[in-house]
């Protein structure tokens, strides 16, 4: 008997992608699934020239969508998982946590550089408060506001005369994008953000749409997933938070590293944190962190 769910998704490239990329693999744990695809515009692609400050909105990637869901208008939604906001949408749950891409972030620039000796007032193009705040420590760079989907930010550099933008690897790969001078920026000096590179299938609880994605669950992805985000929602970051967060697996044990800035992005505080219980870890790395830098949660 034919199944009928209908998936929401933003339109960017990269949106798109991803969601193809789980559809396809829905369909093949699910012969006799149909899914129609409802793309949904969110704030953030509405907004392309806000910045991501204090009067960003809570879930400004993700609200319309939700809303959709909650609203039954779909059935499905696949976000990428660090534009969720940490707290719960009542009566929706994340069914599935696909295998998690790579997780670095790419130096895109226009010449050929290095990364530890690059020219003075080099002129890098981001919107992100912890990657403005990781490039800032290496001396001399000028940060230039910039929004837009993976190939706009890559055209900025030459329509607005940047020496650079970065990048998630992840986006990079899932569009086979290859500029001719990038670099990978190791992680454990530029911590991603809390996520990075992983995937959020989303549903209604309880509804059939839950049961069919969970098939596409990781349980080693959602164990790292767990811990980053529990971190990230243990200091209350929002947007505007220059805050990193990266867990790891061996065996049992997952191993965190995290980076948080003053609001000012002038003061780190970094660490690490290593047990077995996901979310525990990332609430005491956390209480470790935001004393370091004078802060409560």
């Amino acid at each position: 008997m034919m199944t009928k769910l209908r998936v929401g998704t933003r339109g960017s490239d990269l949106a798109l992608w991803q969601t193809g990329w789980v559809c396809d693999r829905l369909r093949t744990a699910h012969p006799d699934l149909e899914i129609e695809r409802i793309i949904i515009k969110t704030h953030g692609d509405a907004a392309t020239d806000q910045p991501f400050d204090g009067d960003w909105p809570v879930g400004g990637f993700v609200g319309a969508i939700e809303q959709a869901l909650s609203t039954e208008r779909i059935d499905f939604a696949v976000h990428s998982y660090k534009d969720l906001q940490t707290a719960t949408t009542a009566g929706l749950v994340i069914a599935a946590i696909p295998p998690r891409e790579i997780v670095c972030d790419i130096l895109v620039t226009r010449d050929p550089v290095s990364l530890d000796d690059l020219p003075a007032g080099f002129r890098l193009g981001t919107s992100s408060p912890r990657r403005s705040a990781q490039f800032q420590r290496l001396g001399d760079i000028e940060i230039v506001p910039i929004r837009g989907n993976v190939p706009t930010r890559i055209a900025k550099i030459e329509s607005e005369g940047l020496d650079g933008t970065i990048l998630a690897a992840a986006g990079m790969k899932r569009l086979s994008i290859n500029p001719p001078n990038v670099i990978n920026l190791p992680t454990d000096r530029f911590v991603p953000a809390p996520a990075q590179g992983a995937l959020a299938i989303q549903t209604r609880e309880g509804s059939v749409a839950a049961k069919m994605v969970s098939v596409l669950d990781d349980a080693p992805t959602r164990r790292q997933v767990e811990a980053e985000r529990s971190f990230l929602r243990a200091i209350n970051a929002g947007c505007h938070t220059p805050v990193g967060a990266l867990a790891t697996l061996d065996g049992d044990t997952i191993s965190l590293h995290a980076q948080l800035f003053s609001d000012d992005c002038m003061r780190l505080a970094e660490g690490h944190e290593s047990g077995n219980d996901a979310v525990a870890l990332g609430q005491q790395l956390a209480t470790r962190l935001l004393a370091e830098l004078g802060r409560e949660s």
